[in-house]
């Protein structure tokens, strides 16, 4: 145990007063110290506003791209969709020819890619190649695409 000291007098006076509050702290600023310590604080506001502003930044990039991600699941969730649906209403042979479907445009897109077409136009040419074999209904839109083939 720690052995309490007893202050005595002056000392055990002007604590008491200084924690009921009458009496204040014998510390006193020098007027040089606080022009630095106020031009401290500007300089740290200032940082603290421009590392506010870059969170901000980030925060709006991410909202947008988490948008663009939604639209994309979107867009997977509706050909989810639909494939469970053909397959709950649809025989094995029609799922079969969907599966054919969805092979056949995934092997021209990989095809057109080997022959030095970009991402995008290779999408294109598949989905053209796809139309042509099987007709215009079973063509997709660029943002189906996109998920599809991404």
């Amino acid at each position: 145990m720690k052995s309490k000291e007893k202050k005595k007098g002056k000392n055990k006076r002007a604590e008491k007063e200084l924690k009921k509050g009458k009496k204040k702290a014998g510390k006193v600023a020098k007027p040089g110290k606080l022009k630095e310590s106020a031009k401290a604080l500007r300089k740290e506001i200032h940082r603290l506003t421009q590392e506010l502003q870059l969170k901000d930044d980030q925060l709006k990039a991410l909202k947008q791209g988490a948008q663009a991600d939604s639209a994309a699941v979107n867009d997977l969730d509706m050909l989810a969709d639909f494939l469970h649906e053909s397959s709950d209403t649809g025989s094995i042979s029609e799922r079969k020819k969907i599966w054919e479907r969805h092979q056949y445009l995934r092997s021209r897109y990989e095809a057109h890619l080997e022959a030095g077409l970009l991402k995008p136009a290779a999408r294109r040419s598949a989905d053209a190649d796809l139309r042509e074999r099987y007709g215009d209904e079973t063509g997709y839109t660029e943002e189906q695409l996109d998920s599809i083939l991404s």
